[in-house]
């Protein structure tokens, strides 16, 4: 089956921008003049630039039309997700305690407030190689969440309180000390620097919900961020 002609225009355009036929701020024919081109209506035509816009190749300017996107090869795409490194999460601990200062300050808890805490092991072959750790403010009016106590990623935890849309992530890579925990299930010392990821959860206002810690072994592997438009292109 062949693809639609909005489809069609798109890869030709997208074709002739990767190719270097259009260059970054060339100012693409106008939306009649690719309707003339391609024998089609505008409304298919802006379809077609939809999608490249949407894919970071072509932006719209109020008045004058599309310019080619220049590429932003410093800004990289990072995946990192709890099932992105490989292994078996097994679960050491699920709680509710006051968190560390580093945590409290991340969700804005008062002094006394508490977080349900969730600790689970990594392993890889049967060696420990990362350790997570997860916190939420508890809330008294929402029971039960202390009592999941088998692995789930950040929205699988808050999927009852948010909209996974109405959330998004903070995420920084540090080199620091393992908690005691930490050092004691992936067998270091705890004065020994570990790779470690730090995501912030927060809601579309900017109030955070939940605050996430998980420190890297060396056997965990290289995290890998790639740049270029070419990342968003559909298939």
């Amino acid at each position: 089956m062949s693809d639609a002609l909005y489809i069609r225009i798109a890869k030709k355009l997208r074709k002739k921008i990767l190719s270097g036929k259009l260059m970054p701020d060339d100012l693409l024919p106008s939306e009649n003049e690719l309707a003339l081109t391609y024998k089609t209506s505008r409304v298919t035509v802006r379809k077609a630039l939809d999608i490249l816009e949407h894919e970071g190749l072509v932006k719209a300017r109020q008045g004058k039309g599309y310019y080619v996107q220049p590429p932003q090869h410093s800004v990289f795409t990072l995946v990192f997700g709890d099932n992105d490194i490989g292994g078996v999460y097994r679960s050491q601990e699920v709680g509710v305690e006051p968190p560390d200062g580093e945590v409290a300050a991340a969700l804005k808890l008062s002094d006394g407030e508490k977080a349900v805490v969730y600790r689970h092991v990594l392993l890889r072959r049967g060696k420990a190689i990362a350790y997570d750790e997860k916190y939420i403010p508890h809330d008294r009016d929402v029971p039960g969440v202390e009592n999941d106590a088998g692995f789930a990623d950040f929205y699988e935890l808050l999927r009852d309180r948010y909209a996974a849309m109405s959330l998004r992530t903070e995420l920084s890579i540090l080199s620091c000390a393992p908690s005691a925990p930490a050092a004691e299930a992936l067998c270091v010392s705890a004065d020994v620097p570990l790779l470690a990821v730090n995501r912030l959860v927060l809601t579309a206002d900017g109030r955070p919900v939940a605050y996430g810690r998980q420190y890297l072994t060396p056997d965990c592997g290289p995290i890998v961020a790639r740049s270029g438009q070419f990342l968003f292109q559909r298939k």
